[in-house]
């Protein structure tokens, strides 16, 4: 997955979440179930909620002839993509179209692309930054010719270039990992205007959360609905309930960053005494969650069990609630890793990769997905 492969290349990277070979035959009944088929289909819901940007007029646009790149605004202007130039949106709507053109008409809009970014478009200089940066279209990669190229177009206060610079700095691209460079750019990048697939919001929350700015960490998740800001929010706001402090941190797993794991211990164990003994379930999966060891699990759910429960005076009761408490901590174990795992595996919003072009949705990544899968190959 491509989002892991570039959090795994940072100062702050997170490793890849295994299915342990001992949960597997348990995962395929649990992922048959008609439970988690609905949590599944919840989450595909969700992801398939955004706002369709080709429209027909855009198309007829993208046909026209070459766009004038000589015209520059300094300002952001608002239409289905935050474009800076005259003809922005038609050049926008030639990297969407040449997803799907064949082979001939394909090479007609990169050859368009790369004559404007020599004349320094910034939309163009942007795109073929991502081109070089995956190695798109039988381009070799260079991430350092990408960066010169975003850097190019971050010039013209263009702010997919900058978020595109934030995220090298942030996952260390340009060979230096450096958190405070990146929070300055992605502030850099929110200035500038909203964006609509809400990823620069939801980067500038996580990153601040990660700087341990809680004040700028809150601001970024106003009005953000990035699973990226579910950290902030379920650390920061104090209107969340427990339940939805679980069910925040869980969403921010999903996105393929492991903070949560260890958070969900964190909100569990603050929360207090409950009945359904969260706080040891999910200590023992952020335990767990890389490596699930059969033979300890059951004693370490017996341990934290009697050290959590509630002294009883009577022996016997004691025993009774114990072989019917620690059951239900050690299925649920395995049952949730899988579940988050399965999670993780079906977002492909791929919040750490750059983009060509802002607001970047669902249905944008999975028309550029095909391509940088196969570079990675």
């Amino acid at each position: 997955m491509i989002l892991l492969a570039l959090l795994s290349r940072s100062a702050f990277a997170q490793d890849e979440p295994t299915t342990p070979e001992s949960v597997k035959g348990f995962a395929e009944s649990t992922f048959n179930s008609a439970l988690f088929k609905g949590i599944v289909s919840s989450y595909h819901a969700q992801n398939a909620a955004v706002v369709n940007s080709v429209n027909d007029i855009a198309i007829a646009q993208a046909k026209a002839a070459l766009p004038q790149s000589s015209e520059i605004g300094n300002k952001l202007r608002y239409g289905t993509h935050n474009v800076v130039s005259n003809d922005g949106e038609t050049i926008v709507m030639w990297m969407i179209s040449l997803t799907t053109a064949n082979g001939a008409d394909r090479e007609k809009f990169l050859a368009k692309l790369r004559d404007l970014a020599a004349r320094h478009n910034p939309e163009a200089l942007t795109f073929m930054g991502f081109v070089s940066e995956y190695g798109l279209f039988g381009a070799p990669r260079n991430e350092s010719n990408a960066i010169d190229l975003y850097r190019a177009a971050a010039a013209f206060n263009y702010q997919p270039a900058i978020y595109d610079l934030a995220v090298a700095s942030a996952y260390g691209k340009d060979g230096r990992a450096d958190i405070n460079n990146a929070v300055a750019l992605i502030s850099q990048a929110s200035a500038i205007a909203p964006d609509a697939s809400y990823r620069v919001c939801g980067f500038g929350a996580f990153l601040s959360y990660r700087q341990g700015n809680r004040q700028e960490a809150i601001r970024y998740t106003q009005s953000c609905w990035s699973d990226l800001a579910s950290i902030p929010k379920a650390l920061y706001n104090d209107q969340v309930t427990p339940t939805q402090r679980v069910m925040l941190l869980r969403n921010s797993i999903a996105t393929g960053v492991d903070d949560g794991y260890s958070l969900l211990e964190q909100v569990t164990h603050d929360a207090g005494s409950e009945p359904q003994f969260l706080a040891c379930k999910y200590m023992l999966v952020n335990r767990y969650h890389r490596s699930l060891n059969g033979n300890t699990l059951k004693d370490d759910a017996v341990k934290c069990y009697q050290q959590s429960a509630p002294p009883l005076a009577d022996p016997k009761m004691t025993l009774v609630r114990l072989d019917t408490v620690v059951p239900g901590i050690i299925g649920f174990v395995p049952t949730e890793i899988c579940v988050l795992a399965k999670l993780r595996a079906s977002n492909h919003f791929h919040y750490a990769w750059s983009v060509p072009f802002l607001p970047f949705r669902q249905q944008d990544v999975d028309l550029f997905e095909p391509f940088v899968s196969h570079t990675k190959q």
